[in-house]
């Protein structure tokens, strides 16, 4: 009698039991989603991220459940516009802007930066337009979630002096990079646009150092209307949007820096 009861219980409880299960996600990425995936376990359970699988142990209910709802997050990202206007004053050496990803044209194929990634463009540069001198607007086209890294930098003079073993005092000018990265990661809800913006430059320092400065930021606003980020000019504010401010040698430039996301399916 008392085996039979050890039995019951048993066959009882093994529903309730953990269970481990490998979910290979279509679209989106494991990493992407860990967070609501591990919320919507809780106590019950956990998770890990692996490329595109999610790696799940948690009582079948629990990942029948979760199986459902990933059937409404796990959609094909949207295909975004991302329109970047630089205006205003600008003097002595100007921030060119990259980005990676491959221009096609006729028989010829140009790759900047990194290029294709996994056989795709997660960046690409569609137009760029520049209006008087005062206005530079680039397009590229992103995934919905994806980091577009916009990369700049200027060659600044450093004056260096010295004495040779005779006493004689000598100049030399020299010039030095200083980069910029910009990322902006869109995530569309409705007709609302979150930007998640992380920037990294390099500053001079006055004794001809370079140190390294990085700042992040989120704003949102509405699709298909500009966001303004702040300005690229010859201070740094470290509160608000002001996220792109440098001066470095005898180069400055005094530009503000606005977004719009648009969708394109």
């Amino acid at each position: 009698m008392k085996n039979l009861l050890v039995l019951l219980l048993v066959l009882f409880v093994q529903p309730a039991l953990a269970a481990m299960e490998v979910i290979e996600l279509n679209w989106r990425n494991a990493d992407e989603l860990l967070p609501t995936v591990q919320s919507v376990l809780g106590q019950d359970g956990n998770a890990s991220a692996y490329g595109q699988k999610l790696i799940v142990n948690a009582p079948p209910a629990k990942i029948r459940e979760l199986r459902e709802l990933l059937t409404q997050l796990d959609t094909r990202p949207r295909r975004l516009l991302i329109s970047v206007d630089r205006g205003g004053r600008e003097q002595g050496a100007l921030n060119d802007f990259s980005f990676d990803g491959t221009i096609s044209g006729g028989n010829a194929e140009i790759k900047i930066g990194q290029g294709e990634v996994g056989g795709k463009d997660q960046v690409r540069i569609i137009r760029s337009t520049s209006a008087g001198g005062s206005s530079h607007i680039q397009q590229i086209q992103t995934n919905e979630g994806y980091a577009a890294l916009i990369q700049g930098g200027q060659s600044v003079p450093i004056q260096n002096t010295w004495q040779d073993h005779r006493g004689n005092t000598h100049q030399q000018t020299d010039y030095r990079d200083l980069n910029q990265g910009l990322y902006v990661t869109a995530t569309v809800s409705g007709d609302q646009v979150m930007l998640d913006i992380s920037n990294q430059h390099n500053r001079l320092s006055g004794s001809g150092q370079i140190n390294l400065e990085q700042v992040a930021t989120r704003v949102s606003g509405r699709l298909g209307q500009w966001i303004e980020l702040g300005a690229i000019g010859s201070e740094q504010n470290q509160q608000g949007r002001d996220i792109l401010r440098s001066t470095s040698g005898q180069s400055s430039s005094d530009m503000q820096l606005r977004v719009k996301v648009e969708l394109l399916d």
